[in-house]
């Protein structure tokens, strides 16, 4: 079938799909279902000029409280309606979609996006991230030596003043050699931004594996999203490159400090040494996979760059010390702030820790040693009949040394929205969808304490 028909095929029968279930289609729904099979096919013909090697796995591009387009899934949903051949329509809260990640669709790992999410301009953005998740699978089903970094570091990592104000400094060093073509030059920038390594290792020892575990796994699929967008973007060169430096380089020469956006920063650290190994070498993607090292030391076993003294201006420390009293200061405010919240604030004491079944880690502040603020989504779960399914609303968790070890979970919700049984607590409403059984605690016209099973 033409491709053009096939797509009124699929608006036709997506409306008549959506519309006893009183859900229309939106202008934004119409054009990610019109586009989502030539996202794919550009995925095929670039993965290997992208990175060489890399294998798709199915995608599901969705909008909260809307639908889900699944495409090239080999067992979907049974409550999924076939659109096409290989494209799928469903709900998004019937999975419990959110974010840009990967996850288990019918035990096939899925890369999804959000394509409702404001950030996203155009849909070269969207489709440049999906590809980004495409990536991650790939990884998790292929590169098993490449493990993801664990969250629960960010709980202790050292805000540093003297650590931030090197790691700016190693920032904008590394963007310098993603643009530098004069090899001596280069060669300063490199061996300056291996001392600021050395120096910052002294400084916080073993929390350097962490950075190095991000730059591991979200590196190379930055990299990827990066090379995807400007391989095939439709919007002017102007355009592009205010969005390359703004979303992938921007971060890079940012001033933040503290555990202010940790990850996203080497997020952003990775895909540069990835960019600058591009500049020099061929085929060394496939290299780095073969490898069971991290990004950082293969980057460094190929440059060999020497130590030297970090030529770095006071400026740095100066601002570093201030703003990252600074950052401390506001882990009290958002405590502050969000127990300031309207409604009836609700905790929930666990006898044995939950199932931990996910969460946002570019989302979640750890406000001290024991206390996160997840900002955007928590999952948690026990048995078959109790979960909790908090999104875009704040939840606080008080957790037993380790992020995953949950002792506590406290939000606000409004009165309408809770009910209480002898045995069960339910709060239904949008964002949060928590049902778990146990035995009610105190209880006044502010607050509820609830015993978790």
């Amino acid at each position: 079938m033409n491709f053009k028909y096939l797509i009124i095929a699929c608006l036709l029968l997506f409306n008549q799909a959506f519309i006893s279930a009183q859900e229309p289609l939106t202008a934004i729904d119409r054009q990610y279902l019109a586009s989502v099979v030539h996202f794919y096919e550009m995925a095929e013909h670039s993965k290997n000029e992208v990175w060489e090697g890399m294998e798709l796995a199915p995608v599901c591009l969705f909008r909260i409280d809307g639908p889900a387009f699944l495409y090239k899934h080999p067992n979907p949903p049974g409550n999924f309606i076939q659109l096409s051949d290989e494209l799928y329509v469903g709900k998004q809260r019937h999975l419990e979609l959110f974010g840009a990640t990967q996850v288990e669709i019918n035990g096939v790992l899925t890369a999804i996006v959000d394509y409702g999410a404001s950030r996203y301009s155009c849909t070269d953005e969207a489709y440049a991230e999906l590809f980004h998740e495409l990536h991650h699978v790939y990884q998790r089903n292929n590169v098993k030596q490449i493990g993801f970094d664990n969250p629960a570091v960010l709980l202790n990592y050292p805000e540093n003043h003297v650590n931030d104000g090197i790691k700016l400094y190693e920032q904008k060093l590394l963007f310098s050699m993603c643009f530098n073509n004069d090899e001596e030059t280069f060669r300063h920038l490199l061996n300056q931004f291996y001392s600021c390594r050395l120096m910052r290792g002294q400084i916080i020892g073993d929390y350097l594996n962490y950075e190095k575990t991000v730059e591991n796994m979200e590196g190379p699929a930055f990299y990827s999203e990066y090379k995807f967008y400007n391989r095939f973007t439709s919007v002017n060169g102007t355009i592009k490159d205010n969005y390359n430096q703004k979303h992938f380089f921007g971060i890079l020469t940012t001033p933040l400090y503290g555990r202010n956006n940790l990850r996203t920063r080497h997020l952003a650290s990775g895909m540069a040494m990835c960019i600058i190994l591009d500049k020099k070498y061929d085929n060394w993607q496939k290299e780095y996979y073969s490898k069971n090292e991290s990004l950082y030391d293969f980057f460094i076993s190929k440059f060999k760059p020497q130590e030297e003294t970090i030529e770095i201006d006071s400026m740095y420390f100066k601002l570093s010390r201030h703003h990252t009293g600074q950052e401390i200061l506001k882990h009290q405010a958002s405590l502050n702030n969000f127990n300031a919240q309207q409604g009836i604030k609700i905790q929930l004491h666990f006898n044995h820790h939950p199932q931990f079944e996910g969460f946002d880690p570019m989302n979640a502040e750890s406000l001290n040693d024991s206390i996160i603020l997840h900002k955007t989504m928590l999952r948690l779960s026990s048995g078959k009949h109790n979960s909790l399914f908090v999104t875009n609303n704040k939840v606080l968790t008080i957790v037993d040394g380790e992020i995953w070890k949950v002792k506590k979970v406290v939000f606000f919700a409004a009165a309408d929205s809770i009910t209480i049984r002898e045995d069960k607590i339910s709060v239904d409403i949008n964002g949060k969808t928590i049902t778990w059984s146990g035995t009610p605690g105190m209880k006044t016209g502010k607050e509820i304490i609830f015993n978790c099973m």
